[in-house]
C-alpha cells in the first residue's frame, strides 16, 4: 500500500478550470473516454504515401488504394478508374458518349473507342485510350495519420480541431491507451490529475475536502 503524502500547492485560474474540467469529463468510465484506459487524445493529419503503380507490384498492395490523376500537376487524385472518367468529362466538357464502366468490364476487349477506332484493351492506358484521356497517373495511396497535437481533455481536442483546422490536413482525434499492464508514470499522474480535479470540484460544491 503506497503511503500518502499532504502537500499543499499554488494554482493559476486556467490549470485550476484545466483540472476541475478533467476530473468533470474524464473519469474513469466517461463517455469521452471513449473505452480508453487513461487515455491520450490526439489530434492526427491524414497524410498519404504514393507509390507508383506497376504491373509487377500489383500483388503487393491493396486494390482498393489505387487512385488515379489526370491533371499535370497531379493535385488530384480519385479512387476508381470511373471516378477519373467521370471528373475528366466534366471538368474538360467533352461529350463522351461511351458507357462510363470499370476496367475490369472492358479487359480482354476490343471497344470502339471515342475516335471511332478499335482498341483491344489489355491494361490501364488501354481503357483510358477508349475515353480519349492521355497523362493518366497511377499510384497506390495509402492512408496514414501523422500527430499533430496532444491532450489529456478530449473536449480541447475538439478545440483545437476548430481553430486550427486551417492548418490541419483532414484531421482526426485518436485516443490512445497507456498501454496494456502500463506500470509506468501516466496511471500515476493521471489518476493524480483525477484526485486533484475532483477535490477542486467538491471544494466548489462546498464539500469539504483536502488538495
Amino acid at each position: 500500500m503506497n503511503k500518502e503524502v499532504q502537500v499543499t500547492f499554488s494554482l493559476t485560474e486556467r490549470q485550476a478550470d484545466f483540472l476541475k474540467q478533467f476530473a468533470a469529463k474524464q473519469y474513469p468510465g466517461a463517455k469521452d473516454n471513449v473505452c480508453t484506459v487513461y487515455p491520450i487524445h490526439v489530434v492526427e493529419n491524414t497524410r498519404y504515401t504514393y507509390i507508383p503503380y506497376h504491373e509487377d507490384l500489383t500483388d503487393y498492395f491493396d486494390p482498393d488504394t489505387l487512385s488515379f490523376s489526370f491533371d499535370y500537376e497531379r493535385q488530384m487524385w480519385f479512387e476508381s478508374e470511373t471516378r477519373l472518367v467521370e471528373e475528366y468529362v466534366e471538368y474538360t466538357d467533352e461529350e463522351v458518349y461511351i458507357p462510363i464502366v470499370p476496367f475490369g468490364d472492358m479487359q480482354g476487349k476490343e471497344m470502339k473507342d471515342v475516335h471511332g477506332e478499335i482498341i483491344s484493351v489489355d491494361d490501364f492506358n488501354d481503357y483510358f485510350k477508349v475515353y480519349g484521356i492521355e497523362n493518366v497517373a497511377m499510384c497506390w495511396r495509402e492512408k496514414h495519420y501523422e500527430p499533430a497535437a496532444f491532450f489529456l481533455i478530449r473536449e480541447e481536442a475538439e478545440k483545437y480541431m476548430k481553430y486550427q483546422r486551417h492548418n490541419l490536413i483532414k484531421p482526426r482525434i485518436f485516443s490512445h491507451a497507456a498501454g496494456y499492464d502500463n506500470r509506468g508514470d501516466i496511471p500515476d499522474f493521471w489518476e493524480l490529475l483525477m484526485k486533484v480535479g475532483t477535490q477542486l470540484n467538491e471544494i466548489e460544491k462546498g464539500v469539504d475536502s483536502h488538495v
